[in-house]
């Protein structure tokens, strides 16, 4: 992590300076060229004309605004929202990814909230792929806790998601509710993605500013939020696009592969391009040879990498090399060679400087990958532009290699072999404010004075273009089937661990050999035996990493004996030298420790190291920096002795005793660009600086020595008082390293074995685990999944003595289905689960933290009832993972999260089905109060100079005065495994609501009842529900009638629906809760529909009108549902209006003035249904 100070409280955005150097801050990026089209052509104001209420056929009405340009443009509009089922909505094409759109809505003379999405082709009007356009807004799964992020940020006026860094909210939006649903639901029946939406609080201004990474076609919606308020006078509208200069090269070619016949053993694809090698690293043919060899020959064996309790092979690895030099252009294609394009990449400035070329030689390269794993056994990456092929030699038979198929189906690890300049890491989009890649650009221009303000990075080169254009370095889509729906850009979490060794063909070929799985010394034994006896492992951590680098250091003295030697450093004190000292199990100046020229038998005991501390990609910062920082040159400059003389010039012949001084080991760091792997020729050659130096990184000093390292490729990031974000992801992965998997096995005493855990398969549960436990996916998590890479083999595994047992939906899962089977419906294809949470709170469940409070509870707290659990069939463990929701800018509250998968009862086979999870309803609860708290709100940080833990700053945040938040305060979510899809409802334990800025009102919930609301996907007609996937819409809610009067007992509500499926008769249920008299119980409350108007539904709440707290739910007969909260007030308005116009002359008080009477006169519609609220 460099060290900036990067504290973000995202409803103000604003950065909170709390701690000062001379050493340079961030600053916004400048670039040699522009990024961006800056002269902007003012068009003439435009009238909205109607109708412009639907985007979708076969009425397309959406009104298109500058057709045609290829400049930055700017257009204002007025329109009027003329009614509440009014929608107005805007098209336009963006053909630059890159592009910047501003967005403001403003005049406002009543709510209305904006919405900002598509990503369609425009020819078609669809998303999909054809020959010239291709676009996935990726798999559901993660927009229900997405949203409950965007909701929650968006308190307090402007949205700011400038760099695509969505605080808005976008999917299913039903937290929302009113017009803003229908919107979502049309632009993704088209195959388009909701990219921002801004959605403040009555008459304020909304403003939405993103970056648009997927040229296409793209609508801006104007809509009344669901108070239905609208007024006769016109809003403005301002829509601002500077075109990105940036050249778009289409959708890449997809693959075919031609096979003799499938290896189903291959469990590891090695991809390598041989000829780019050479081209790249011309003196180095023998090693480039040697790596193709060594991949070749054992690595492409079956070997044995745990044994069972008779030798039985348990866990066997075979891999499969993919040479991206043999990628034929299939004739007649028009398509270039490939490896012409990666000539071409090299050479002209214009397409080193364009991070889409990048993309599209990786996606070429992801195309070959998913082809040789095609689960259809069809051997294509996809249906349209096969423009390659490539041939898979699996019977030893050159020349049969006819069948088109896939070659390699069960494959679970990927290992690509080159830095960047060789297999291109994807460019993704930054979508940070904080703390963005461009900031390291120009960070890199103060490190060396001799530079003369030149960055050390060139911005012309492919990856100083990356960071100019606000991209991340990322190899997550390469192990990824399809990537989450995720608002700014799809989310690539992998489901395949994927690993990447670096640099040099020579280092390469060396840590290959080095790892040889041949030679049976495959594994990292943290165990106490004969062999491993003086095992040791090292941690560090300071400042705000320390409370991370706490929850690391527990697991891994649960995990490991006694005798595993543990060396701590995690504190605000050491410096350099005492790094070097207790880093490694001896101090690394020790003579012949790990000294130049180390003996070729030289290896280090310490197995495992994480060290938790700020990083410039070239070196590693100490908490103390009085005696210098510790470079990645320290490590990769230390060569090895000859062998054994006139016997061997080398250690070739003999791998299991030149093992490499890291060899089976795993070191990981939270950061800031530790895995950011710099090529030689990516540092500016043009500059009079120590090239070596800064070159070196720790991904390569690593892999240069035989180790494995985990690190991340950007910056990283923290909080001040909680572990999350990268220490959240680092704590997760190292209980994944120490879990206790198994295999059956036969000749065990207890009929099974302990395997060790794969570092690939632990890094991407970890990933996974992280998904399943955020309440409110923003861009900081997308970047930290995105970041955090692997240099190093992930099917090397790791032994502990006291393995913990894995996360309780991991162990739900493996169960036997007859256990996890849900009940049959009891008609149609719809059942519902009911789950009560109680929650009991320990004397001080209140923690002082350093500016404010926590709640503290564990998974002991909470008592649960689960109506599934009755049935006989469904014999989960019912437990819930526990955890503290600190979203950005937010006051830190407890959360928890319950698995809530289940397997289809109308299925009779042993390969049933999971259920559908259609939404999570809220339908009771209860909770006390806590007066005058004072929370902790969240602070993200990325570096320090000086220690914030042993401050007491804390942001305002008067933004969220009369809000709850979350009000929307639970979601559910669903996220691919190994094991299948797993889904989990995950909540808030807690609300608060602020009352000056500093303190407020907690409350904490003491029973929590929600309804799980499913499909049984092979119940009968079940296909129509999973095809409807879209939700009712709440148009207007009210306080309504003559009763409303402050001083009646009770209140009716009206609610207005529209079903898009129904559009005159709503198929809906409409539910809600109530606080009751006692001001702390929801009380459900049900509504009916009138006669007289289908769309109308009433209920009468037994409160005064003033007193009305409420949270009202329409579900549809698919299961699809939408919910109001009135945006966290829960206090519907009312339509019924008191004017002060006749006054009454009293009796004199007695002071001598005459008293007034001011009477009220109640003005009722006789058409309730149509009244314009005022």
């Amino acid at each position: 992590m460099q060290r900036f100070l990067f504290t973000l409280v995202i409803f103000s955005l604003f950065l909170a300076p709390m701690a000062l150097s001379s050493r340079p801050q961030a600053v916004t990026a400048a670039a040699t060229e522009p990024v961006r089209l800056t002269t902007i052509t003012e068009l003439p104001a435009i009238g909205e004309v109607e109708p412009n209420n639907r985007i979708t056929p076969p009425s397309v009405t959406a009104q298109a605004i500058a057709t045609g340009r290829t400049d930055s443009w700017r257009q204002p509009i007025s329109g009027v929202i003329s009614a509440s089922d009014d929608i107005d909505y805007f098209s336009f094409d963006i053909t630059a990814p890159g592009s910047l759109v501003t967005i403001e809505l403003t005049n406002l003379n009543a709510d209305y909230d904006l919405v900002f999405g598509g990503g369609v082709d425009p020819a078609t009007g669809q998303g999909g792929a054809t020959d010239s356009f291709e676009f996935d807004p990726g798999r559901p799964g993660l927009e229900d806790v997405t949203q409950i992020g965007g909701q929650i940020t968006s308190i307090g006026g402007q949205i700011t998601s400038i760099g695509g860094q969505i605080t808005s909210i976008g999917g299913q939006i039903t937290s929302i509710g009113g017009q803003i649903t229908s919107i979502g639901g049309q632009i993704t029946s088209i195959g388009g993605q909701i990219t921002s939406i801004s959605v403040n609080p009555g008459n304020r201004d909304e403003r939405i500013e993103t970056i648009v990474w997927q040229a296409g076609r793209y609508f801006v919606a104007v809509a009344p939020a669901s108070a239905g308020q609208t007024s006769p006078l016109p809003y403005r509208l301002t829509i601002t696009l500077e075109r990105s200069t940036l050249q778009s090269l289409g959708p890449a070619p997809h693959v075919q592969f031609l096979i003799d016949t499938p290896d189903p053993d291959v469990s590891t694809l090695y991809i390598i391009n041989s000829a780019r090698m050479q081209a790249l690293y011309p003196s180095e043919l023998t090693a480039i040879s040697a790596i193709t060899t060594t991949l070749q020959g054992s690595y492409s064996q079956t070997q044995t990498l745990v044994y069972g309790a008779s030798y039985n092979d348990l866990i066997v690895e075979k891999g499969a090399v993919i040479d991206l030099a043999n990628l034929e252009v299939i004739a007649g294609s028009g398509a270039q060679p490939f490896n012409q394009l990666l000539e071409d990449w090299g050479q002209p400035v214009v397409n080193q400087a364009n991070p889409l070329y990048a993309n599209f030689l990786a996606q070429i390269i992801d195309h070959v990958i998913e082809a040789a794993i095609s689960p259809d056994g069809s051997g294509r990456s996809g249906d349209v532009r096969i423009r390659y092929r490539i041939r898979a030699n699996n019977d030893s038979n050159l020349g049969n290699e006819n069948n088109a198929g896939t070659p390699y189906p069960n494959v679970r690890h990927i290992v690509l072999i080159g830095s960047d300049e060789v297999i291109p890491f994807f460019r993704l989009p930054d979508l940070t404010t904080i703390a963005n890649e461009a900031d390291y650009l120009e960070y890199l221009k103060t490190v060396d004075s001799r530079s003369n303000g030149a960055s050390l990075i060139s911005p012309s080169n492919p990856l100083g273009a990356a960071l100019r254009n606000r991209m991340l370095l990322s190899d997550n889509p390469y192990g990824t089937d399809r990537p989450y729906r995720f608002y700014g850009f799809p989310l690539f979490v992998p489901e395949l661990a994927v690993g990447r060794i670096v640099e040099r063909p020579g280092e390469i070929a060396d840590f290959l050999r080095r790892n040889a799985p041949w030679w049976s010394d495959n594994n990292i034994e943290l165990r106490e035996d004969l062999k491993t006896s003086n095992s040791s492992l090292s941690l560090t951590g300071y400042d705000f990493l320390i409370d991370g680098a706490n929850a690391i250091s527990r697991t891994l003295q649960q995990a490991t004996s006694v005798s595993v030697t543990k060396r701590v450093l995690n504190n605000n004190t050491w410096n350099r030298n005492a790094f070097e000292n207790q880093w490694l199990e001896q101090p690394l100046d020790t003579p012949g420790f790990f000294t130049s020229t180390l003996e070729f038998y030289s290896r280090t005991q310490t197995l495992v190291s994480s060290l938790n501390a700020h990083f410039d990609h070239w070196q590693l910062i100490p908490a103390v920096t009085d005696g210098g920082n510790f470079p990645a040159e320290r490590i990769l400059s230390v060569a090895y002795s000859s062998g054994f003389g006139d016997l061997a010039t080398s250690c070739d012949f003999y791998p299991s005793i030149c093992p490499g001084f890291f060899s089976n080991t795993l070191y990981y760091s939270v950061g800031c660009h530790s895995g950011y792997n710099v090529p030689y020729q990516a540092i500016d050659q043009l500059l009079d600086i120590p090239t070596p130096f800064y070159a070196a990184d720790f991904a390569q000093a690593f892999n240069r020595h035989a180790g494995n390292w985990i690190g991340n490729t950007g910056y990283g990031y923290g909080t001040l008082d909680g572990v999350d974000y990268s220490e959240r992801l680092a704590a997760l992965l190292t209980q994944e390293l120490v879990r206790n998997e198994v295999r059956p096995d036969t000749s065990a005493t207890n009929g099974e074995t302990y395997v060790g855990r794969s570092i690939g398969d632990a890094l991407v549960n970890a990933k996974l685990r992280y998904l399943r436990t955020a309440l409110g996916l923003n861009a900081y998590d997308y970047k930290v999944l995105s970041i955090t890479t692997l240099y190093g083999l992930p099917w090397k595994r790791i032994f502990v003595d006291n393995p913990l047992t894995a996360a309780i939906e991991d162990l739900n899962a493996e169960l036997p289905p007859g256990d996890r089977t849900a009940p049959i419906p009891v008609a149609g294809s719809q059942l519902t689960r009911t789950i009560t949470f109680t929650i009991s709170y320990d004397a001080n469940y209140l923690q002082p933290t350093r500016s404010g409070q926590l709640v503290q509870l564990s998974a002991e707290n909470f008592t649960i009832t689960d109506t599934f659990l009755l049935t006989s069939t469904f014999n989960v463990t019912p437990t819930v993972t526990v955890f503290n929701n600190n979203l950005i800018g937010m006051p830190g509250l407890p959360a928890f999260a319950y698995d809530i998968t289940a397997l289809s009862g109308s299925d009779d086979d042993d390969d049933r089905p999971p259920l559908v999870v259609r939404d999570v309803i809220f339908i009771g609860g209860q909770y006390n109060t806590v007066n005058n708290f004072n929370p902790t709100v969240t602070q993200i940080v990325t570096e320090t100079f000086t220690p914030l833990i042993s401050t007491t700053v804390e942001p305002d945040f008067s933004a969220g005065v009369g809000f709850w938040v979350p009000d929307r305060f639970f979601g559910h979510s669903r996220t691919e495994g190994n094991n299948g899809p797993r889904d989990t409802l995950i909540s808030t334990a807690a609300q608060f609501r602020a009352t000056d800025g500093v303190t407020g009102t907690l409350r904490t919930y003491t029973q929590l009842v929600f309804q799980v609301i499913y499909t049984d996907p092979a119940a009968t007609n079940a296909n129509i529900a999973l095809n409807d996937q879209t939700p009712p819409v709440i148009e207007r809610v009210r306080i309504a009638g003559q009763d409303a009067s402050p001083q009646s007992v009770s209140t009716p509500i009206e609610v207005l629906i529209s079903d898009p499926d129904h559009p005159t008769n709503p198929q809906v249920t409409v539910t809600g809760v109530y606080l009751a008299a006692d001001d702390v119980t929801w009380t459900p409350l049900t509504f009916t529909q009138d006669d007289q108007n289908p769309r109308r539904w009433v209920a009468t709440v037994p409160r005064n009108w003033p007193d009305v707290r409420i949270i009202i739910t329409a579900i549809d007969q698919a299961g699809n549902s939408v919910m109001y909260t009135a945006k966290g007030l829960f206090a519907p308005p009312t339509y019924q209006l008191f004017l002060p116009v006749i006054q009454r002359q009293n009796a004199p008080l007695s002071s001598g003035s005459p008293a007034w009477q001011r009477l009220y006169l109640p003005l009722l519609s006789r058409d309730a249904s149509r009244l314009v609220y005022e």
